[in-house]
């Protein structure tokens, strides 16, 4: 009852802006970085709190970048063992 009380005195603009954060915030909870960092950006187009989605989207780029550097070592980890296989045998 509270939260519908909350949403009635925001704006349609604001309430836009709460549902995308809270849609961003929900799948970045849960790791899925980039439909997070979309709903951020959607969010931002707003102009509202520009500096608190800003702040999210830099997150969502800085665990990305992380996720990248980690698939790249596993895949240098990967061509490593798959050649000694073949150049040593089993």
């Amino acid at each position: 009852m509270e939260n519908h009380i909350l949403q009635s005195t925001l704006s349609p603009a604001e309430r836009k802006f709460l549902d995308l954060m809270v849609h961003g915030d929900n799948f970045f909870r849960i790791e899925l970085l980039r439909p997070a960092k979309k709903y951020y950006k959607l969010a931002l187009e707003l102009n509202l709190e520009t500096e608190k989605v800003k702040q999210k989207i830099a997150d969502c780029d800085r665990l990305l970048a992380y996720e990248i550097k980690v698939i790249r070592i596993l895949v240098v980890i990967s061509v490593l063992v798959i050649a000694s296989i073949l150049i040593f045998g089993k």
